[in-house]
């Protein structure tokens, strides 16, 4: 099985501020990143792909699904961290230290990093009994926080961890040829 995990495409708000839970779309560029993840994944055998809910993944993931003829199946474990108060403000004006302040404590009206963590490790082992190729298009934390599960990180690395830290439009490729971290933890709890 390969997971082919994707960072939704460029938006008018990429880098600037947290859009979180926003429902912001894709603008020309992440329009243009979405055709070209198609084009990049159009010859693997990719058997279902998973979509966080919002427009911005939805419309990354919809040139993918055409391509390969299939549904989108749309999951809101895989939403954006939910950054409460601070949604829809400048990232240069808050100094926001997510991994000191927010691991464990919920941003004001949202949540913490470690709900993120457990939405994605409840997310993995939902996939895990599937065996197949899948999509998955998601955003910044919560693609980090599949990522760490993946490679069997704990919570403190998946955050600090400096291994995979998700451009827009960009897509890694996890494989695995026998149990993951995720079905081997959830077995044994």
């Amino acid at each position: 099985m390969s997971l082919y995990l994707i960072r939704h495409g460029a938006t008018d708000t990429s880098g600037k501020t947290f859009a979180g839970r926003s429902d912001v779309p894709l603008n020309a560029e992440g329009q243009r990143m979405a055709r070209a993840i198609a084009n990049e994944l159009a010859s693997i055998p990719i058997e279902q792909i998973v979509s966080s809910p919002l427009s911005r993944a939805v419309q990354t993931a919809h040139p993918l699904a055409e391509r390969l003829g299939l549904d989108i199946k749309e999951d809101p474990r895989l939403l954006e961290l939910d950054f409460g108060v601070y949604e829809g403000r400048p990232k240069s004006e808050l100094g926001l230290k997510l991994r000191k302040s927010h691991a464990f404590r919920p941003v004001p009206g949202g949540e913490a990093l470690i709900d993120a963590w457990h939405r994605a490790g409840a997310f993995l082992r939902s996939l895990q009994p599937a065996g197949r190729d899948v999509a998955i298009i998601g955003h910044y934390w919560i693609n980090r926080m599949i990522y760490g599960h993946y490679l069997c990180l704990d919570f403190d690395s998946a955050c600090r961890s400096r291994a995979y830290r998700p451009n827009t439009g960009s897509v890694i490729e996890l494989r695995s040829d026998g149990p993951s971290c995720a079905q081997t933890k959830a077995s044994s709890s």
